[in-house]
């Protein structure tokens, strides 16, 4: 039985996998079944998002099925029933919404869903088509030296495992074949990633199926030998990996069980020991249940929580499923991974349970991801109002932020030394280091949207908006280019520029900040520069993530729905609807339609310039990152946010993007908030509700109006009104009529 999020998939034999990054998936996209008679046969590991199944006889017969089908693990709550919804008079916007929530809903896994990944029994663990798992350790991921040693009994196939791994298991894999008599080893963590020594096993080692064998692998660094019942089988030197930890599995279609796993230092010193004959190992490796709620980053791959993403998937959540519990223990998960200096590690497998302690390392990778993990933060306090969770996060705040301080130029730019810390949402690309305006807009975003927070929690913010001020201004200052008319890519690649990086300037109100010792261009606003985005982003189907003079220096030409939900965000709140529409239209909208080749219901990953899955069938087809527009319509198209934090203030404030109606569901901590607006023959018609309870709001009139509020009577409740801003107390009825003045 195959899988594939499209049908496309389906033509390869190993379909859209094999998925070795996580515990939370089976590895493979297929899975095998010896029928010899009438049964139910049910997978016992999960697969990722799919669409597709594809039925495969191996070998010559007639098979009879009665029933097939799919035990979800993810909610099917109707996306009409979510406590959030959104629908209007462009059937594109409407899908649009709709998908973001799919999308959402499919990346929140619940506690508890994801079975072992390895079944532990009397005998030991029984792996069966598993790619191995590392040792989840921080000190094991550093290793370089070492020599493991376990007992294995292959029953179907033969049996693997994994030495120099990192966090995603990307390894050197050593795979027996005992029917072949062969051993390989291969760069990656399945046999069908790249083959860099192999052998036969010798004629006199016997080795059989339901036999136990002793087998030691002695690591150090390039030289790998590997011996079974003290005869050496494999011995190699290779250059694919240099440090890592170690894991066991079994490729497609092979068994075994193990026992008593040992790793030691060459000086015998143990580094981690257990018999594997109960089930707690499973946690050393990330291989049990997850234990809370949590938010990853796509459905089928990686399943792994990232900090990065939180900012755009904790918005959709709020607007769409109000999946608060996931949101939490997304939070405190990634939250716990906080390193000595300030930072955050970008990724959290969810099978891991938040760290007691803070993480004492030096390292990271994605340097952004702890900036738009700050934002998500931010977000989460804004929408919710809990004063305890303000307090709670605060030092962890202030400890990031004093971090990206002490990385500052005397002129108050962020500098980033470590170009081991340059990698981004865009791993196929080159790490950046220096002056990048990427990281110091978004250092800038995250300054901004945590004030609040942190004034609440009784942090004295003076110095905070100091920096904020002169790091706006030194942006203004060294990073503009009045050629281009956007901010430069950086100090290095001052002849390109990227669409995030300018988005997020604009949200952080780079543009209209006082001037330093320079004097504003007049050229630079919020609208000037996403003119100059439409015009020198413009791709075939969407808007590219780099100018095109980047390509030279080595950044591919994708479109990317992760940058253009900022892009999104930032044209919305700069009131400018003709960017909003292009961006919806032409990135998302073609995901959304049900005619596409390669539609799923869900928005992806990455897209190439001509609408295609941007990674080939690599590219997740399920991606939260992609779902900025189901947030953004609603708090802009709705026009429903909050003023003060858990909403105790709020306002209705719709942009109509030319729409002729809007109506929807905005669920908060108080209660939904419902608004309806049309415009029949011109003429506003609009109603909102509100929770009952010490809240209070502002209603503004949907902007642009058809008709003229100068040429017309406002009624509200049947009364002849003035102005177009309402004040209403929570549970107030509002209904509000325009009439051409006669």
């Amino acid at each position: 039985m195959s899988y594939g999020e499209t049908e496309a998939a389906l033509s390869q034999y190993m379909s859209d996998g094999p998925l070795p990054l996580a515990a939370a998936m089976d590895t493979y996209r297929v899975n095998r079944y010896n029928i010899t008679g009438p049964s139910i046969f049910t997978n016992r590991l999960i697969q990722g998002a799919f669409r597709y199944q594809k039925l495969n006889l191996s070998t010559p017969g007639a098979l009879t099925l009665r029933n097939i089908g799919v035990k979800p693990t993810t909610s099917t709550t109707a996306l009409t029933q979510l406590p959030g919804s959104f629908e209007c008079s462009d059937e594109d916007l409407t899908r649009i919404w709709s998908v973001g929530a799919r999308t959402v809903q499919l990346t929140e896994i619940p506690k508890n869903s994801v079975p072992d990944f390895l079944r532990v029994t009397d005998d030991g663990a029984y792996a069966e088509s598993a790619a191995p798992q590392a040792l989840g350790s921080a000190a094991a991921a550093q290793l370089v030296s070492y020599r493991l040693h376990f007992r294995v009994k292959p029953v179907r196939g033969g049996f693997g495992f994994s030495v120099l791994s990192d966090t995603l298991n990307s390894a050197v894999y050593v795979s027996f074949d005992l029917d072949k008599r062969a051993v390989a080893a291969h760069a990656g963590s399945t046999t069908y990633d790249t083959q860099i020594a192999a052998a036969e096993i010798p004629a006199n080692l016997a080795m059989n199926l339901g036999s136990w064998h002793s087998v030691l692998a002695t690591v150090d660094m390039t030289d790998v030998s590997v011996s079974v019942n003290n005869t050496t089988v494999l011995s190699f030197t290779q250059s694919a990996r240099f440090f890592g930890s170690f894991g066991i599995g079994a490729s497609l279609g092979h068994a075994a069980y193990f026992q008593n796993m040992t790793a030691a230092t060459p000086a015998g010193e143990t580094i981690y020991t257990h018999p594997l004959t109960d089930r707690s190992f499973l946690a050393d490796f990330f291989m049990g249940a997850n234990p809370a709620d949590a938010i990853v980053d796509g459905s089928r791959r990686d399943r792994i929580a990232y900090s990065g993403d939180l900012d755009i998937a904790v918005a959709a959540a709020f607007a769409s499923t109000f999946g608060t519990s996931f949101v939490d223990g997304s939070l405190e998960l990634i939250g716990s991974y906080q390193a000595t200096p300030g930072f955050f590690t970008p990724t959290a497998k969810i099978q891991q349970a938040p760290l007691s302690a803070p993480l004492d390392v030096n390292v990271t990778g994605l340097i952004g991801y702890s900036f738009n993990f700050l934002t998500a933060i931010a977000h989460n306090y804004e929408m919710r109002g809990n004063l305890t969770f303000a307090q709670t996060w605060a030092p962890r705040v202030v400890k990031m932020l004093d971090w990206a301080h002490s990385q500052t130029l005397s002129d108050g730019l962020f500098n980033l030394a470590e170009e081991s810390f340059g990698g981004d949402w865009n791993y196929y690309d080159p790490a950046q280091s220096g002056v990048v305006t990427k990281f110091n807009a978004v250092y800038a975003y995250s300054l901004q949207q945590c004030m609040r927070l942190l004034r609440d929690a009784g942090v004295d913010v003076a110095v905070y908006q100091a920096r904020l001020d002169r790091l706006r201004a030194a942006i203004n200052e060294k990073l503009w280019s009045e050629d281009l008319g956007v901010y430069i890519m950086s100090d290095n690649l001052t002849t390109g520029f990227a669409q995030d990086a300018n988005a997020l300037a604009i949200l952080a109100g780079v543009p209209d900040a006082p001037p330093g010792s320079d004097s504003a261009p007049l050229s630079r606003s919020a609208v000037s520069i996403l003119s100059a985005m439409t015009s020198g982003l413009a791709a075939p189907a969407g808007i590219l993530a780099f100018s095109n003079s980047t390509t030279a220096a080595g950044w591919a030409e994708k479109v990317s729905p992760y940058a253009a939900a900022y892009h999104l965000r930032a044209a919305l709140e700069s009131r400018d609807a003709s960017s909003a529409a292009m961006l919806l239209k032409k990135t998302w909208a073609p995901m959304a339609d049900p005619g596409n080749a390669n539609y799923t219901g869900c928005f992806w990953e990455t897209l190439n310039t001509e609408g295609t899955p941007g990674l080939g069938l690599a590219t997740s087809l399920c991606h939260g990152w992609a779902a900025g527009p189901t947030a953004e319509l609603s708090r802009h198209v709705l026009g429903v946010r909050p003023t003060a934090p858990g909403f105790a203030e709020w306002k209705v404030e719709p942009q109509t993007l030319g729409l002729e109606w809007a109506r929807g569901r905005y669920p908060t901590v108080l209660g939904d908030i419902v608004v309806d607006w049309r415009f029949e023959g011109g003429l506003l018609r609009m109603k909102v509700e509100s929770p009952v309870g010490g809240n209070k709001g502002v209603i503004y009139l949907p902007q642009p109006m058809m008709t003229l509020v100068e040429k017309s009577v406002i009624r509200v409740n049947g009364a002849v009104v003035n102005g177009s801003v309402f004040e209403v107390s929570g549970g107030d009825s509002f209904a509000l009529t325009q009439n051409v003045l006669r």
